[in-house]
């Protein structure tokens, strides 16, 4: 089912190019050449350009680019951003390719392709992974890009990651859009909070879904205070509440078992949190 729906994308959107070789004069490579778990389609530049700029590859990331192909995203970050980037193909013939391409594009020192199955190599030290392979393959790998690092960038071509939702999306074109997720800090459970108004210290369970929270703040003898649709980017949190007829906007950051920040930009209103024992 799925490789009869990439079929029609791929008819859709590449049919004019079907018979054309992307590759070299030692690889024939040709679009819809089987994988080991989807079919090779072209990304073209354009599109990997997008798709690194909507990461905001800066100096000293490491991109990861996953099913890397013909090299196309590795190679473009290392020549846009000259940035370290790896490309990990499951495809002897594809790594090889990849490897003349850096060559000729002048980024072999930057650039490095490795054989081996996405679901099995390691690649934690990443500061940004690109996609192209599916929404199936995409919520396969989305436990695994959820452990990493916060603040990391995922940016995919086209393909969704199931319940998780995009934190931006551009349009490339009528057929293509880049998705971008980063990575939240994982917050969820009992944490004690001190410098909320009127509370010495108070109690904040946090409820995550992804990059969104709901909570309740408690206080004993006191009614407690829910809040929702608060928000986590990276390891920066944000949630708003209503405490005594009055309306609070907490920003901060989360760093391991801690979290800080200012209520309503106040320096004067400085809070800190740290996570219950047990959670």
């Amino acid at each position: 089912m799925i490789k009869r729906l990439l079929l029609t994308f791929l008819a859709g959107i590449f049919f004019a190019c079907a018979s054309k070789n992307y590759g070299d004069d030692q690889y024939q490579l040709r679009m819809a050449t089987h994988g080991k778990d989807v079919m090779w389609v072209p990304t073209k530049v354009e599109m990997a350009n997008q798709m690194l700029a909507l990461a905001k590859v800066g100096q000293g990331d490491i991109v990861y680019d996953l099913g890397s192909g013909d090299g196309v995203i590795p190679i473009q970050a290392a020549k846009m951003y000259g940035v370290q980037s790896v490309g990990i193909e499951y495809n002897a013939d594809l790594v090889a390719l990849s490897q003349r391409n850096a060559v000729r594009e002048g980024v072999k020192n930057l650039v490095k392709f490795k054989q081996g199955d996405i679901f099995k190599e390691d690649f934690s030290s990443a500061t940004v992974v690109t996609l192209f392979l599916g929404d199936s393959l995409n919520a396969k790998l989305m436990p695994t890009l959820l452990k990493m690092k916060p603040g990391t960038r995922v940016v995919s071509n086209t393909f969704r990651m199931d319940s998780w939702i995009p934190d931006q999306e551009v349009r490339v074109n009528s057929n293509e859009v880049a998705l971008l997720w980063i990575v939240p800090a994982s917050i969820d459970g009992n944490w004690i909070f001190s410098g909320l108004p009127s509370m010495e210290t108070a109690n904040i369970k946090f409820l995550q879904k992804k990059q969104f929270i709901d909570g309740t703040i408690s206080q004993i003898d006191k009614r407690p205070i829910n809040f929702e649709d608060g928000r986590i980017r990276g390891d920066e949190i944000e949630f708003d509440f209503v405490l005594n007829s009055k309306k609070y906007a907490f920003r901060g950051t989360v760093k391991n078992s801690e979290i800080s920040g200012l209520l309503n930009n106040d320096p004067k209103l400085a809070v800190t949190g740290r996570l219950a024992k047990g959670k």
